[in-house]
């Protein structure tokens, strides 16, 4: 069984080898983020320019379905079939509820003590009430630190290359400081697969064929506009047509009901 640091003889060498490793991934960080944010506002950009062409007759298609499913149910409730409304209600009810759930567990700062922890090494290091330099930079990132959003990788990206990442603080021995060390590393190799999950996400996105569509050349996205607004055009008056042939469905069984 290996043993944890703290039992083991930690060498200089060993802290060394540590911050050349968190170099590297502070280094690949940076990359996967160069990756990511271009890919991102392209993405969104690509949307905004479909959505200008073809928005409009997705949004009255999202109408006309909308109306349909209306329709729908109020017919379904004249032919005994009130159960199954009841039951999507009440399936959609907890849906709503598990999101509450969710959204209250993501406010809550789990990494909390991380960061404190963070912060006590920086103001054992640095000397914020004397150097203007590094009392900016404190302030910066304790107010990072008291961010419930921010993970302690976030605030580690922040944090430039320097003593604080290189220098033992004087309550650490060598094994202490390489433990501080270890868990900057997990928490960076954690952002670092994290950034990369989401960079795997925006290829699967749904935005993402349309960015590659307009990379063939703008003669070909036009074309291909073109093309989606025949389509939609298509799928709207074959949703008009159901639509009317649902109304008259429902107006035929209103007037046998009151009689």
């Amino acid at each position: 069984m290996k043993k944890p640091a703290s039992m083991l003889e930690i060498s200089q060498a060993d802290i060394n080898t540590l911050l050349a490793q968190l170099q590297q991934l502070r280094q690949e960080i940076t990359t996967a983020r160069s990756t990511l944010a271009p890919l991102e506002a392209n993405l969104a950009e690509t949307f905004n320019e479909f959505q200008a062409v073809v928005g409009a007759l997705r949004r009255h298609s999202m109408r006309l379905g909308a109306e349909i499913a209306s329709i729908r149910i109020q017919i379904e409730s004249f032919t005994h079939q009130e159960d199954n409304a009841q039951q999507f209600d009440e399936s959609d009810d907890n849906s709503f509820d598990t999101k509450e759930e969710i959204i209250e567990s993501t406010q809550k700062d789990p990494e909390a003590i991380d960061k404190d922890m963070l912060l006590e090494h920086i103001y054992r290091v640095l000397d914020p009430d004397v150097n203007d330099e590094d009392a900016c930079l404190v302030g910066y990132l304790q107010g990072l630190c008291n961010d419930t959003s921010a993970s302690l990788a976030d605030v580690l990206e922040e944090l430039p290359w320097g003593i604080v990442w290189t220098t033992k603080n004087p309550q650490e021995n060598l094994a202490q400081q390489f433990e501080r060390l270890r868990s900057w590393e997990v928490a960076l190799n954690r952002q670092l697969q994290n950034l990369k999950l989401s960079t795997e996400r925006l290829h699967k996105d749904s935005r993402y064929p349309l960015w590659q569509q307009q990379q063939k050349g703008q003669e070909h996205w036009r074309h291909f506009l073109n093309q989606c607004i025949e389509q939609q055009q298509d799928q709207n008056d074959e949703l008009q047509a159901e639509l009317a042939k649902l109304k008259q469905e429902w107006e035929q069984i209103f007037s046998v009901d009151k009689l």
